[in-house]
């Protein structure tokens, strides 16, 4: 919601000023993209330049293939975002900018054998389960825009910020294996996020090269 309050003022601003610049607003992204764990994702995207220091573009991914996961029997993907862009630069050539992106992915995995879970008052087995693990992240991002040719542009960033994973196990039956509350290890040692059974806060880190076509 704290998003919206900044895309809908600053799009309404921006489409005032249209009729001052000719050069083209829409513009289509695509970029690969990587899911955790093991797929592999296509990601497109729409940008609308409302004017020449703000743009906004609105991007979605799916798997283009799942590699074999010997854990779990389905996992399904899909991602979709916002990053609203503040260009601090005039060149023509190139264009760097800041932008605040904010992304959900949702993430369900199945796992139809006996497997470990971490939950707040201890460590439970379970007997096949269905793992549901949204993911919010938002970031604040440096990048820069480079040109290739006349209608085809690089863009190239980097960010970070925070993440909340909403995880929720559902099976047939747990069995506790410890009362020890599981420690929280994922600063320096990261560990899969989805094998905790309760919301986590952890550091987000982004980066990538997308490939621009204005239209």
């Amino acid at each position: 919601m704290f998003c919206l309050y900044i895309f809908i003022p600053t799009f309404l601003w921006g489409h005032k000023s249209l009729g001052q610049d000719s050069t083209s607003r829409f513009s289509v992204v695509f970029s690969p993209a990587l899911f955790v764990p093991v797929s592999v994702a296509a990601q497109g995207g729409l940008q609308y330049r409302m004017s020449k220091k703000w743009s906004l573009l609105i991007e979605a991914a799916f798997p283009a293939f799942y590699l074999q996961s010997e854990t779990y029997e389905t996992i399904n993907f899909w991602r979709t975002g916002a990053e609203l862009k503040y260009r601090a630069g005039n060149s023509k050539n190139s264009k760097r900018y800041w932008s605040l992106q904010t992304t959900y992915l949702l993430r369900t995995l199945v796992d139809k054998d006996e497997g470990v879970v971490h939950r707040k008052v201890g460590d439970y087995v379970y007997e096949g389960a269905t793992i549901k693990s949204p993911v919010l992240s938002n970031a604040l991002k440096i990048g820069f825009e480079a040109p290739v040719s006349k209608r085809f542009y690089a863009d190239a960033f980097v960010g970070m910020g925070l993440r909340i994973l909403f995880n929720k196990y559902e099976s047939k039956r747990f069995r506790v294996t410890s009362a020890q509350p599981p420690k929280d290890n994922f600063v320096l040692l990261p560990e899969e996020g989805w094998r905790f059974d309760y919301t986590l806060i952890r550091f987000h880190f982004t980066g990538g090269l997308r490939l621009g076509l204005r239209l």
